[in-house]
């Protein structure tokens, strides 16, 4: 009996020599098209103090923090872990009290949260931030 040899099948090759110039001609490609749409917001429209409150200083303390993150309660220089203890002892004092911020221009917003962290932590729930009038 005669044996009868399969034909080896041709191998098909993909030439993959351009692949790395296409995916750059498709990079290219989609970077041109594609439009970004810048973001617009919400537009705000702020409310206008009609009238001023005073806060009695009596039943408030008032947090200064500078530009250099240096932080006082009524003129005592404290850092940001002795602020809940110092507001849970102005707390005992009295009840009512009102912890005012007047912070600088230029300080950092990562005081100010560390410090409301502190407020909240201390019990210390009736905030007032200070600003000066615009004329």
């Amino acid at each position: 009996m005669a044996k009868i040899k399969k034909a080896a099948r041709p191998e098909t090759l993909i030439p993959t020599a351009s692949m790395s110039d296409i995916a750059f001609l498709l990079l290219l490609f989609f970077m041109v098209s594609t439009v970004f749409v810048r973001e617009k917001g919400l537009k705000v429209r702020l409310p206008r103090a009609e009238t001023i409150q005073k806060i009695p200083r009596s039943h408030s303390a008032t947090i200064y923090v500078d530009r250099n993150g240096t932080i006082s309660i009524d003129d005592m220089v404290v850092s940001i872990p002795d602020v809940q203890w110092v507001m849970q002892k102005k707390l005992l004092e009295d009840f009512n009290v009102i912890a005012c911020f007047r912070t600088d221009r230029d300080a950092s917003y990562g005081y100010m949260s560390d410090i409301l962290n502190r407020l909240r932590e201390a019990g210390t729930l009736r905030v007032s931030f200070e600003a000066k009038l615009k004329r």
